[in-house]
């Protein structure tokens, strides 16, 4: 199983969830990211949660990659992360 990324209501209620993909792809670009970076603070084997303040600077971080990085799950976290804002929520990262 690898990184798993819920989608949390201001509550904490569940609203969706999805897991990287079979390249654990957004895992690897999060543990390769720059020590400055927001996105360098995902646990590769923890649980990591990001409040909407957080999830403006992840979005930019992730709109600002080159664009042949921004791949299919970086679109699927990049919505997660609009739709958690919308909520009030919390995107949470769980490593595996």
């Amino acid at each position: 199983m690898g990184l798993g990324i819920h989608i949390k209501g201001l509550t904490f209620e569940e609203v969706d969830s999805f897991t990287d993909d079979a390249n654990d792809s957004f895992r690897r670009m999060c543990h390769n990211a720059p020590w400055e970076s927001l996105r360098s603070g995902v646990s590769q084997f923890g649980y990591t949660v990001f409040n909407t303040t957080q999830l403006h600077r992840l979005i930019e971080e992730l709109e600002s990659l080159p664009e042949s990085e921004i791949t299919p799950i970086v679109r699927k976290v990049i919505d997660a992360a609009q739709q958690t804002i919308r909520r009030s929520g919390y995107l949470h990262f769980i490593g595996d």
